[in-house]
């Protein structure tokens, strides 16, 4: 019975960094598909070469690890190594991952093992046999570029209700009514002026007229 983290392919692919520097490198697809690694064999039968001819950050290439296949590049032998060390160098130092494209709508990415960890923290998770030095890792995934994981909305504040824009006034509140007219404190009272008019009204004259002559 196959263990879960056995290597579900191993084979020979030849690198190169724009048709020159060719390495070879022996090869161990450690998750993913088979269906991949056929794609990256079909892309270099014509060149027997992956020609690097891009570069792109770190996490961009990080970003194919959840759908993209992953596999583990190591010299052929001995007298590779040295070889082999100067392309993990090479990715150090412009702290960037080579892109190598293939048929289709798919790219190869290499970058090497161990390489911001903080990044890669999700790709030894996913299996422990994957090596952490001294090796090139190789993520097979869609080329191009690939949107960031999307964090999941923060539910906005609920605001506090607002104030009423106008308070009731004390006497309002005590339920105090103003008096009709808009005279002073002692509405009861009528001023001169009204008392005047009203006595000077031709109808209550005769109507207090005729009440003195009745009695």
């Amino acid at each position: 019975m196959v263990g879960k983290d056995a290597p579900l392919w191993t084979g020979v692919l030849t690198l190169a960094r724009n048709g020159a520097k060719r390495l070879p490198a022996r090869v161990t697809l450690h998750r993913g598909r088979v269906k991949d690694i056929e794609v990256a064999i079909q892309s270099a039968k014509d060149t027997r070469m992956l020609d690097i001819k891009h570069r792109v950050p770190f996490d961009e290439a990080a970003r194919r690890i959840s759908s993209g296949s992953v596999l583990a590049l190591d010299p052929m032998s001995p007298t590779d190594q040295k070889a082999f060390d100067e392309y993990i160098k090479y990715f150090k130092t412009k702290s960037r991952a080579g892109v190598a494209r293939l048929e289709g709508n798919l790219a190869l990415y290499l970058l090497p093992a161990g390489e911001s960890p903080e990044v890669l923290k999700a790709l030894y998770e996913l299996n422990t046999h994957i090596p952490r030095n001294g090796s090139l890792l190789g993520i097979i995934g869609e080329s191009g570029a690939v949107a960031a994981p999307v964090a999941a909305p923060v539910a906005a504040p609920v605001a506090a209700p607002k104030e009423e824009a106008s308070k009731a006034k004390p006497d309002e509140a005590k339920g105090k009514v103003e008096p009709k007219g808009g005279g002073d404190e002692e509405g009861g009272k009528i001023s001169s002026k009204e008392l005047m008019d009203l006595f000077s009204n031709p109808d209550l004259i005769k109507l207090l007229s005729d009440g003195s002559e009745g009695k």
